[in-house]
């Protein structure tokens, strides 16, 4: 995410540093309540009540507002008691909840930021505001506290994870843990495949083969048929298909090289070419730029396969398998990882990297780093965040299969956020130590595809890979062209893939020019710099 905002944190600064970290808003919620909240287990995560009669320190933390139907206060509501009696009081720590609209999220932190009254702990997603307020000397460093007070914190998030915020060797950011890292997917109609009697494709070449087949022989008797059907954003649907002749790389010159101009990624385009010219691609695919023909495609029931979200079928929305079953009962989209690298004959795919939101203590309450670092520590407690993540049993979840599966709930106790991640800073997901029972409990997430949840997430992360820039901050060229490059590239899929054979080359060759005099290779040279400041040749 690029926020014009960054421009002025330069100027901020000046200010920010003078003011005192007690300056500020001060939310009603969070304070210690006489009301014992019931959760079964009152003494969960609790520590030993301190003997001191001090006054207690008030920890500041930010909480997203996401304008949820029927919710409570995020800033005083079951959950913020739950924390207070079972981490403030113990501790002798105030946690005061600081909202913050959701949608808000890094204008409101510059905000905050610049008039110092931001929370002791503040969240964002958004990797250039982190490192650009580390370059101005605004966050606290937190490499001490966390060496003292975070054990528990430092095993449950692994050296790997936690590198993610460390700048000139020291920790300035706490990245939360990200539990599925899958990130594409390709589906295919089941029922297709058992009347024409083939087998699931394995293969590039086999899916191929299927692709021809389903358009020959018209399996679905439907009046028209789409093989693969795509939209617009090529080398996220049709992403299988580049992986299939993409070359090994250095790990700087993946990250540099992006996409486009990545060996074999042309090749990739090239094949798309040749389907498109055989008629087993969607032959609009330019023209649908929010995917709504490719839904309307599938639930028709006139597509045999597509690609996209790893859990794309499975979804209630768009609804793919749910809404087909009613037109046609007996069809099914079922997961597939048929691409195959020519190199190295492996299944290979991008995920997401392993970061969640990013954790940051301003430079103005470099006193509570101790008591910020305390709260993530406890946090990451096994019933800790069993609790705040599935609640009550018989209220919050259920026990199925003896996995915990999450229901509805109204009134004072519901979860304000999916899977209450508000309140489990330190965790993006449904966490369950066992990975295998973890995985049973997302599938509870798509009722009526349970049974197509485990080979979704398993086939998305077979031989699979983070990209080696992950973490790294966007480029000023990135943030300069970005949306120009981005158009340009889509310009680049739409015109190539559907030329003549003949004439891909030249078609390619002179936009992937025109993407360079656009800004292209200005990108392409700050990268290169970038890596080298921050990761070395």
């Amino acid at each position: 995410m690029r926020k014009k905002a960054l421009a002025i944190i330069s100027m901020i600064f000046g200010i920010m540093l003078i003011v005192t970290a007690t300056a500020g808003c001060a939310p009603t919620g969070g304070q210690t309540s006489t009301q014992q909240p019931s959760t079964g287990s009152t003494d969960t995560g609790k520590t030993e009540t301190p003997t001191t009669t001090a006054k207690p320190v008030e920890l500041r933390v930010e909480v997203f507002d996401r304008g949820t139907p029927g919710q409570t206060p995020v800033d005083n509501n079951y959950w913020t008691k739950w924390i207070q009696e079972n981490f403030g009081n113990p501790n002798n720590i105030k946690v005061t909840f600081v909202p913050c609209p959701r949608s808000q999220e890094v204008d409101t932190l510059n905000v905050w930021m610049a008039t110092g009254d931001a929370p002791d702990i503040c969240l964002t997603y958004d990797v250039a505001t982190v490192y650009n307020y580390y370059k101005e000397g605004g966050l606290s460093d937190l490499t001490d506290a966390l060496n003292q007070y975070g054990a528990q914190l430092k095993q449950y998030l692994g050296d790997d994870l936690l590198k993610y915020g460390v700048y000139g060797g020291r920790q300035y950011a706490i990245i939360a843990k990200r539990v599925i890292q899958a990130n594409t997917g390709t589906f295919i109609r089941k029922d297709w495949l058992e009347k024409l009697g083939l087998p699931i494709p394995d293969t590039t070449d086999e899916f191929y083969q299927t692709l021809k087949a389903f358009k020959e022989k018209n399996p679905g008797n439907v009046d028209k048929v789409i093989p693969y059907a795509m939209t617009h954003d090529v080398d996220y649907v049709a992403y299988g298909f580049f992986q299939t002749f993409l070359e090994d790389v250095s790990d700087k010159d993946y990250y540099v090289k992006n996409r486009l101009f990545l060996p074999g990624w042309k090749e990739g385009a090239r094949y798309l070419n040749k389907l498109y010219n055989e008629g087993l691609i969607s032959p609009e695919f330019p023209l649908d730029r929010d995917g709504k023909m490719r839904d309307e495609d599938v639930i028709r029931g006139y597509a045999g396969s597509y690609g996209g979200n790893y859990d794309l079928a499975l979804r209630n929305v768009p609804g793919h398998n749910t809404n087909l079953k009613k037109n046609f009962p007996d069809a099914e989209f079922i997961p597939i990882d048929p691409f195959t690298n020519i190199y190295s004959g492996k299944h290979r795919k991008e995920l997401y990297d392993p970061t969640g939101i990013r954790m940051i203590v301003p430079k103005t309450s470099q006193a509570k780093v101790d008591a910020v670092i305390k709260y993530l520590n406890w946090m990451a407690d096994p019933d800790v965040l069993f609790f705040l993540q599935f609640g009550e049993e018989g209220v919050h979840h259920t026990i199925v299969d003896g996995l915990p599966m999450l229901t509805q709930v109204e009134g004072e106790k519901m979860m304000p956020s999916l899977q209450n991640i508000d309140y489990t800073l330190i965790v993006n997901g449904i966490y369950l130590a066992d990975a295998t029972k973890r995985i049973k409990a997302n599938a509870f997430s798509y009722p009526g595809n349970e049974h197509l949840f485990e080979d979704s997430y398993n086939l998305a992360i077979r031989d699979g890979y983070v990209n080696p820039g992950a973490g790294l901050i966007p480029t000023d060229a990135d943030a300069k062209y970005g949306k120009v490059l981005d158009d340009k590239e889509l310009e680049i899929y739409a015109k190539s893939i559907t030329a003549k054979p003949e004439e891909f080359d030249a078609v390619w060759d002179s936009l992937i020019q025109e993407y360079l005099a656009a800004g292209g290779q200005e990108v392409l040279d700050q990268r290169a710099k970038l890596w080298d400041e921050l990761r070395g040749n």
